[in-house]
């Protein structure tokens, strides 16, 4: 499992954790990704493959394949 702290340093390093959270709690209403909810999802590299569904953002498919796939590479260096 990575590190919840390393996942989100990703994130400001990407510049997406605000449409990232905004995406996650339009598809998970009541919910907020931290630390705890991280590791019952399993944190890992393959986290954005699971977490929502990217057909139903606002950047879509190809946006987060690219992020998902930039994740990999960061997680697993």
């Amino acid at each position: 499992m990575v590190a919840y702290e390393t996942f989100i340093d990703f994130l400001q390093e990407k510049g997406c954790q605000d449409i990232f959270n905004e995406a996650f709690q339009a598809q998970a209403p009541g919910y907020r990704l931290d630390a705890k909810l991280w590791n019952i999802l399993g944190g890992d590299e393959y986290i954005f493959g699971r977490i929502f569904d990217w057909e139903k953002t606002l950047q879509g498919r190809q946006f987060w394949a690219k992020i998902d796939l930039d994740w990999y590479n960061y997680s697993t260096k």
